[in-house]
């Protein structure tokens, strides 16, 4: 319940500050829509020609894009903004803000991954579903009730997947002061933009075994699409368990290295 109640704090927090600003719903809606056309467009250009992209649909390739700015969302909503405090100059290591954090009385992990909200993130979460919800229906394919449990429990690894991607790159702040490496995640999860499947076949292998894209978008997309394989969900599941593992032991690990505000 304390866990619960801190969280529910930190939403509190988050809307009072967010609120104060009202011009922000606009430039936040505005950013949405570019998201959203700048994604639809670029599918549309490359099917104009073509029915299938090795194999995908214009609807199927749709619900990968819904999938990546769900993940995205999702992330954005707190895992992103909280972990993304830590590194760069100003931030909380380099500043020695981080002091905070460490003085805590609950797991420092679990701090500093939810105490920052963005709540304008629930209105691209809308999207994002609405565009899977939207691409849904103009496929020829039915979607069952085991498809769409499958699907949110994809989507739960998929965002556990992600957390423990940038919790482990985030951690590297603590080892070297102003690093901010988070921007490499965001350029690689560009790719996830459209199915993993179009990539040429070395590409394909580190998207999918290196950079878990494919574990991330495509997998959580080919379960709607009645493309997934049973056994890359397993798979997805397992590479989840051993990423959260050593990110966790990384970050306890750089932990160590840091020595607070008066060094």
């Amino acid at each position: 319940m304390r866990y619960l109640r801190l969280i529910y704090i930190f939403i509190r927090t988050a809307f009072q500050e967010e609120s104060a600003f009202r011009i922000n719903f606009f430039m936040n809606l505005l950013n949405v829509v570019l998201t959203l056309l700048g994604g639809i467009c670029g599918i549309y250009i490359i099917f104009y020609n073509n029915e299938l992209l090795n194999g995908w649909t214009m609807p199927e390739t749709l619900t990968v894009l819904g999938v990546y700015l769900l993940v995205q969302s999702v992330s954005g909503l707190f895992i992103a903004p909280s972990l993304d405090r830590l590194g760069g100059l100003g931030g909380e290591i380099d500043s020695g803000t981080f002091d905070y954090t460490v003085l805590s009385p609950i797991s420092k992990q679990f701090y500093m991954s939810v105490k920052q909200w963005s709540l304008w993130q629930l209105l691209h979460i809308a999207v994002s579903i609405g565009v899977i919800v939207f691409a849904m229906s103009q496929m020829s394919t039915s979607t069952n009730f085991l498809s769409v449990l499958l699907f949110i429990f994809s989507i739960m690894i998929a965002v556990g997947l992600l957390y423990s991607i940038l919790l482990f790159v985030n951690s590297i702040a603590f080892w070297y002061r102003g690093t901010y490496v988070s921007w490499i995640i965001n350029d690689i999860m560009q790719t996830g933009r459209y199915p993993i499947g179009i990539y040429p076949g070395r590409l394909r292998f580190i998207l999918t075994w290196i950079f878990p894209i494919s574990f991330i978008v495509s997998v959580p997309a080919q379960i709607l699409t009645q493309k997934a394989e049973p056994l890359m969900i397993l798979a997805s599941f397992a590479l989840l368990i051993t990423l959260l593992t050593l990110s966790s032991l990384f970050f306890r690990l750089s932990l160590r290295k840091y020595t607070g505000a008066s060094s």
